[in-house]
Formats: structure tokens, C-alpha cells, sequence
């Protein structure tokens, strides 16, 4: 493969017929392309790692989310199909999304409707809850890592998850995710952090599905400090017509004691759901994702 560039080396590994067409995104440890087959219909997402040094822990990065998507199956969390290297740079493909990141949803349109924001908070809530049964805690939900479609929403970039028992904690030795998202035990250097620090950082995304902004604002010392010693501000102080219905998930999801968020992915979609009913919001979209 001498001569080839690294897109056309991936080329060679892909099914037949498929030819990569553009980037799609590029993050912190890896760009993602848009693969086209013979057919317009026929189309990839292809993941290629970020090259490094042999040091970089980029690279370990992109290995741990590889090896820990391997691990799952579930709708709202998009499957690898194939795995390969070309030109010392690892990479994968998956089922290419026609949609956006919750972030872009959010800086085009503001605040959420309130059954679009259950429907996502479902949706996620439902993933965490199939990664936390296999173990995997997800340690950076945030609106860049939700991708929403017509179809629903998905969580991406498992990068940072750690994998354990899901009854056991995970303790930092050092701080790593993204501040604002960040739970109180997880800012927290050794602090144990479990399952349920996935939760909050749900729930700070719910906060500003509803609102338009975060709870906490300042540098990202600053946010970390302000989640450690003040708790969030209710959702209705700031958009008072929103229902106690969403207040409560949200008041639930934001506790500062672990113990009293939601037990399990599962039980925070239930709640979800019965807010919906409540509200006479329907989710009339195929289900198969029911926990």
C-alpha cells in the first residue's frame, strides 16, 4: 500500500463497492467519514483513530471505546460492523445516522420542546441502562456525545467509559471528563465514582434540553468547585411553565448524594415515561428498546 493515503488504505478494507466521501467530524481522539456503497442508500460511518506517538494516550482512548462498543447491543447505541488497521491507524465501521449532535440541535433552536426533551432523556437513559448491565460506565454523557435522528437519539464516544461490575465503584485517581458535565464524585480526585455519576451528568443535559444553559456557569474550575458545595438551581426558577413532572427528573437526577438518583437506567426511563402519559406527550415512535 505504498503511495496510498490512509483514506484510501481504509478503502481496501471496506465491503466492496464503498468509497469514503467526506468527514463528518472530528474530535479530540479520532475523525469519523461518511462511506458511500454502489447504491446512495448504501452508507457507512467509518471512526479512524487520531495518529500519535506510541504515548499518546489518544490512541488508548480510541482502543478502549472500540473494545467497549464490542461489548454492546443495543438500539440507541450505535454497533460496530467491522474493525480493521491500514497504515498504523485503527479504525471502525458503524451504521451511518442521518441527523445532528444534540449541541448543534441546541445552538440552531434553544430550548427543546418538552416531549422532544423526555423523548432524548428516554432514549439515553435506555442506553445507560443496557452499558451499566454489561458494566460499562459511560463517564462523558454530554450534548456533544447525543446524536438525535428522525429514528431518536443516540450515545456515542465511549472513550472515556471504564468498565467494572455494575455493583462496584470506580475510583479516580485523577480527574477526567468534561467539567460541566461532570458529577460532583467524579470532579472529585479519588472520590469513588459509580454508575450513577452517569445520571447526573443525564440530568445536567435534561437541565439544558428544558432551559437553554447549564446549571452552573464559570471556568471549568469554577463549575467543578460550584457542583462540590451548591446544589443546581430548580428548572422552573429559570422557565417556570416547565411541568414538576420534568422538575422532579431533574431535582432526582441532580441530587448531590448518588444514593438518591435513580437506581438504574431503567427505573429513570419509567419515570420518563410516565411524565410523557402525565403530560399527554406521546411516543408514538417503533419501540424496541424497552427496559
Amino acid at each position: 500500500m505504498l503511495g496510498f493515503s490512509l483514506l484510501e488504505a481504509i478503502e481496501l478494507h471496506l465491503p466492496p463497492g464503498y468509497k469514503i466521501r467526506g468527514k463528518l467530524g472530528t474530535g479530540a481522539t479520532s475523525s469519523v467519514y461518511l462511506a458511500v456503497g454502489s447504491a446512495p442508500s448504501e452508507r457507512l460511518a467509518v471512526k479512524t483513530m487520531i495518529l500519535g506517538s506510541a504515548t499518546d494516550h489518544r490512541n488508548d482512548l480510541f482502543l478502549r471505546e472500540m473494545q467497549t462498543l464490542e461489548k454492546l447491543d443495543h438500539p440507541r447505541i450505535p454497533r460496530i460492523l467491522g474493525t480493521g488497521e491500514a497504515k498504523g491507524s485503527l479504525f471502525f465501521t458503524m451504521p451511518y445516522i442521518d441527523g445532528e449532535t444534540l449541541r448543534v440541535r441546541l445552538h440552531r433552536s434553544g430550548p427543546l420542546s418538552f416531549r422532544d426533551a423526555l423523548l432524548v432523556a428516554h432514549d439515553i437513559g435506555s442506553a445507560l441502562d443496557h452499558a451499566h448491565g454489561r458494566g460499562v460506565v459511560h463517564r462523558d454523557v454530554k450534548p456533544e456525545n447525543i446524536f438525535v435522528s428522525n429514528e431518536g437519539a443516540y450515545l456515542l464516544d465511549f472513550g472515556l467509559a471504564v468498565t467494572s461490575d455494575p455493583e462496584s465503584k470506580h475510583r479516580a485517581n485523577s480527574v477526567s471528563g468534561t467539567p460541566t458535565y461532570m458529577s460532583p464524585e467524579q470532579a472529585a480526585i479519588g472520590r469513588s465514582e459509580g454508575w450513577r455519576s452517569d445520571f447526573y451528568s443525564l440530568g445536567l443535559v435534561i437541565f439544558e434540553m428544558v432551559t437553554g444553559k447549564p446549571p452552573f456557569h464559570g471556568s471549568a474550575k469554577e463549575t467543578m468547585k460550584q457542583r462540590q458545595v451548591t446544589a443546581p438551581p430548580d428548572v422552573r426558577t429559570i422557565r417556570p411553565e416547565i411541568p414538576e413532572e420534568i422538575a422532579g427528573i431533574v431535582r432526582r437526577t441532580l441530587a448531590s448524594d448518588p444514593s438518591m438518583r435513580y437506581p438504574t437506567g431503567g427505573a429513570l426511563v419509567r419515570a420518563v415515561d410516565a411524565a410523557l402519559e402525565q403530560l399527554d406527550l406521546v411516543d408514538d415512535r417503533p419501540r424496541h428498546d424497552a427496559v
